[in-house]
């Protein structure tokens, strides 16, 4: 029997009806489709390219689910209960059962914050160390910077940690499907999880891909993420399901790394011209500029998070 208070949340949802708390109901507020990948492998894709706002109530990442004899993979959970309560409904649409396994691909909030609607019936919720220390410290502090930013919509949402660490390459079979997990070594974040699976090509790989949004750096470790990306280049994935950005492919892994490389060989050139991170910016962003069109938000991204790749430069001169 489901829990009461999930049930009156999904009668609201179907009903069109707001949650407690004044924030929307699900099918109200997200616009959510399950697009179909592979064989019983779907993504659902937001429609934004911005960050959490009242706008788009929260819902700015990706997901993806897997559906298995056994249950649902869910990767990755949203910015809130109620984007949460939205994929739930969205899942059941595809198919019946529960979801019994949760990826969290990284420590940002818009990632992980929907873990708690899936309570009832998740076996397992799989991250890293790194990310889930950070989830368990930083939690609180998620919640309340996605209900300021959202004026309210994102809510109060519950805090549901992670509780079974992968830190190195790992195979399971979950519910008869073969899913392989590697790190990232750090690239997008300190403790990026990515999810491969071998039987039908498709890659998930949480932020560590964007396939048409400027990319976070401000947390990276840059050159680590390029080399990633030609990791990934030689594994030939036929999909790729982004944790922001349309589902791409092989191409589109292609052209990010190239954006990366691109702005590092720009930050680096300023570096030796003895320029200070903020002294560069507006070449670099000139320098960038052939990547704009297929990154949104190119210009503001590369004035927020230069100085954190001109200091691995820096440290990079060094070494």
């Amino acid at each position: 029997m489901k829990h009461p208070v999930v049930l009156f949340a999904a009668l609201l949802t179907l009903a069109g009806l707001a949650l407690p708390g004044g924030a929307p109901s699900a099918g109200e507020a997200f616009p959510m489709q399950a697009k179909r990948v592979a064989e019983n492998v779907y993504a659902v894709i937001t429609p934004t390219r911005e960050l959490p706002n009242p706008q788009n109530k929260g819902w700015n990442s990706n997901s993806a689910f897997v559906v298995t004899e056994g249950g649902v993979i869910l990767f990755d959970t949203g910015s809130s209960t109620a984007i949460g309560l939205g994929l739930k409904s969205v899942i059941a649409g595809v198919t019946k059962t529960p979801v019994r396994w949760i990826v969290n691909s990284h420590s940002h909030g818009d990632h992980w914050l929907g873990n708690a609607v899936f309570k009832d019936t998740v076996e397992a919720i799989y991250a890293t160390t790194r990310t889930r220390d950070k989830i368990a410290a930083n939690g609180a502090t998620w919640v309340g910077r996605f209900d300021r930013m959202t004026k309210g919509a994102t809510g109060r949402s519950a805090v549901l940690p992670p509780d079974t660490l992968i830190d190195g390459e790992a195979e399971l079979v979950l519910g008869g499907v073969k899913v392989s997990f590697f790190p990232s070594g750090n690239s997008h974040t300190t403790g990026d999880l990515l999810m491969w699976l071998p039987e039908s090509r498709v890659l998930v790989p949480g932020d560590v891909v964007y396939s048409d949004r400027m990319p976070s750096t401000g947390e990276s470790n840059l050159r680590q993420w390029i080399k990633c990306l030609g990791d990934i280049i030689a594994m030939d994935p036929a999909a790729v399901i982004p944790g922001h950005g349309k589902v791409t492919d092989l191409e589109g892994v292609k052209r990010l790394r190239s954006l990366l490389q691109a702005f590092w060989a720009a930050v680096a050139e300023g570096y030796e011209a003895g320029k200070l991170d903020y002294q560069m910016a507006a070449d670099v962003t000139v320098a960038l500029g052939a990547y704009s069109a297929d990154f949104p938000g190119l210009a503001e991204k590369v004035k927020r998070d230069i100085q954190g790749v001109y200091l691995q430069v820096e440290e990079a001169s060094f070494n």
